[in-house]
């Protein structure tokens, strides 16, 4: 085993693997005879059970026989040493450690993972005895502890040994936020307190290991359109489709590590669904104000942190722990009995301005020629349907609005809510985060400007050019959007005395939709933007929740095949569809995910090119 120091930290080589030592001493022993080194050790421990038994004494210490199985081979023989614990004194956890032969100073370890889809910003360690981290700085991988070395998860703790990354946009002590840009994290320094929901996360249990990269700004950019900072790589499929954006390195980190347990991910207009869909995750919108964050703000109308997991029961227990809701509260929701109310979103007669699809076909049909995503949609419908024991109700949300839209509101729902996201997000963005840095930085340098992507920056531009009375006049039409959601597509959960239950039954609607029709976007192909078009055309579906604030979860449910140009054989690519719930309804619809998943109408997706290993 080789070892060097740094100025901060102490790497040393175990085999074929790299670690980092825990600068704190676990204990002590005797010290070890030889050179100076950090020696390799398995700590396991003998419980009073031995003490109690009247046969075994500590006669039976000559000679230590370890019991192990799952494939491990001991080729060496074993040095021994005990360690007595005085009364009172904490139990060491079990697991892997190094001795630091001259002293016997007993260290815990982080194994360093290679950030092989560039995934993370940097990796970081807590600061002893703080709530402060630091960069694992002279190392460009990931330290992560082992999971030995924490208890089983209980009411308390119950993320406990959990590993996550956080956003490059949600602030942690001793960290610099970064936003995606070099020039925003070199000119601040780092910040002095952890956003509320990443602390109570920690308190939790769960272990922060690394920052990961979002797009500038969490604008949309598409991979061609990243010059500053690499764009992530999405594992599913070839591992050449584009990863989405904004919180795309959450997404990709979560799809490819099975050392990460899950991420944290912002959502202004999408920026934790999308990616969910493409790299085949579940991905938690959670309400609008239910979770208390600090950093990067795109918009205080529309932005809120949440979840990426593999498994619906992680997503829940996650955004439990991040929800500041009182544990009564989301008791009695849960103790109520729910009726569903399904509505299956149809896409219109007349096509989108847009020309993608992004609703269910009428009739549960697709134009799809093979057993593809179509298929996967309705098979998947139908199991739901089955489970809820009701039927879906088709719902053109373009008609609903003509219907039912708001006095004085434009006929077409395109029209109504075109110029919401860009006025509001834009002038914000601009007037609040980007503008103030921008001029602070040009001050700093001599009236050299910071490097803003291109495309980030001709939407700056626009938000720059928006005036008081626009902005006010696109948030009045939010408002007005976001009370028809509320009030008519998914109103509050309706309540009924059930006699025979002896518990209050409620209807609850439930909104489906499309997530990712598993259709190839390489990440080498450019977005036209042919006519300086820098803005989405046509009705955004992420604006439902945006808009309203109600909870939005992209949910894996299947594969679609596809034949790659990059490795010229089929691969698969994931289809999600998205759960919307009335707003503040969000531990009822992830317990009906879970429920969903425990009975094997979902399953837990793994890490790497499929959703579920052959």
């Amino acid at each position: 085993m080789s070892q060097k120091a740094t100025d901060v930290t102490i790497s040393v080589r175990i085999g074929d693997s790299d670690f980092v030592v825990h600068s704190e001493t676990n204990f002590q022993i005797a010290p070890l005879r030889g050179p100076e080194r950090f020696v390799p050790a398995t700590l396991v421990y003998l419980r009073d059970e031995f003490g109690k038994d009247d046969v075994w004494t500590e006669d039976f210490l000559e000679l230590l026989i370890v019991q192990y199985s799952g494939g491990i081979t001991i080729t060496e023989p074993i040095a021994c040493q005990t360690v007595e614990l005085a009364e009172g004194e904490k139990e060491v956890p079990v697991g892997p450690y190094v001795v630091h032969a001259p002293t016997g100073r007993v260290h815990g370890l982080y194994k360093l993972f290679e950030d092989t889809c560039n995934a993370f910003v940097k990796g970081a360690l807590p600061e002893n005895g703080t709530i402060r981290h630091k960069w694992l700085d002279l190392i460009d991988r990931i330290p992560v502890p082992s999971r030995l070395y924490y208890a089983q998860p209980n009411e308390l703790l119950p993320l406990r040994g959990m590993r996550f990354g956080v956003k490059d946009s949600v602030d942690i002590a001793g960290l610099e936020t970064g936003c995606g840009s070099k020039c925003y994290r070199s000119f601040y320094p780092a910040k002095g307190s952890t956003a509320a929901c990443v602390s109570q996360l920690i308190s939790a249990g769960a272990v922060m290991i690394g920052k990961m990269r979002c797009s500038q700004f969490c604008d949309g950019q598409d991979p061609l359109e990243r010059f500053e900072e690499v764009s992530p790589t999405n594992p599913r499929g070839d591992a050449f489709q584009k990863p989405s954006s904004s919180s795309s390195g959450s997404a990709a980190g979560a799809a490819e590590y099975t050392w990460l347990d899950f991420t944290i991910g912002t959502d202004t207009g999408g920026s934790i669904r999308h990616p969910a869909g493409v790299n085949g995750l579940y991905g938690m919108r959670p309400s609008l104000g239910s979770v208390r964050s600090s950093g990067l703000v795109c918009s205080k109308l529309l932005d809120t942190p949440g979840v990426f997991a593999r498994s619906a029961a992680v997503t829940r227990a996650v955004t439990a722990v991040m929800t500041h809701r009182a544990p009564t509260e989301r008791a009695a929701k849960l103790k109520r009995k729910v009726r569903y109310k399904l509505i299956y979103a149809v896409e219109p007669e007349l096509p989108d301005p847009s020309g993608i699809p992004k609703f269910f076909y009428r009739g549960g049909k697709a134009p799809n020629t093979k057993k593809s995503t179509g298929v996967v949609f309705e098979e998947f419908v139908m199991k739901l349907e089955k489970y809820l024991n009701c039927r879906r109700h088709e719902v053109c949300l373009n008609d609903l609005w003509r219907d039912t839209r708001p006095k004085a509101a434009p006929e077409s729902l395109v029209e109504a809510t075109g110029m919401i996201y860009q006025n509001v997000v834009y002038y914000e963005l601009w007037n609040n985060t980007v503008g103030p840095f921008f001029r602070e930085y040009q001050a700093a340098h001599s009236g050299r400007i910071p490097f803003i992507e291109p495309i980030t920056k001709a939407r700056l531009e626009y938000g720059s050019k928006v005036s008081k009375p626009d902005y006010d006049n696109s948030v009045a039409a939010l408002k007005a959007y976001a009370t028809w959601v509320n009030e008519v597509l998914l109103p509050p959960a309706s309540p009924a005395r059930d006699t025979d239950a002896d518990c209050d039954t409620v209807t609850i609607s439930l909104l489906i939709y499309p997530q990712s029709w598993g259709v190839p976007h390489y990440r080498d192909e450019a977005v036209n933007r042919t006519g300086g078009n820098i803005f989405w055309k046509g009705f955004s579906p992420y604006s439902i929740s945006y808009g309203s604030g109600c909870p939005d979860v992209t949910v894996p449910i299947g594969e679609a095949i596809f034949y790659s140009k990059v490795t010229s054989t089929d691969e698969h690519l994931p289809v999600a569809v998205s759960f919307l719930a009335p707003r503040g309804e969000d531990e009822v619809l992830l317990k009906l995910l879970e429920n969903l998943e425990k009975d094997k109408i979902l399953t837990e997706v793994g890490c790497g090119s499929r959703l579920w290993p052959k």
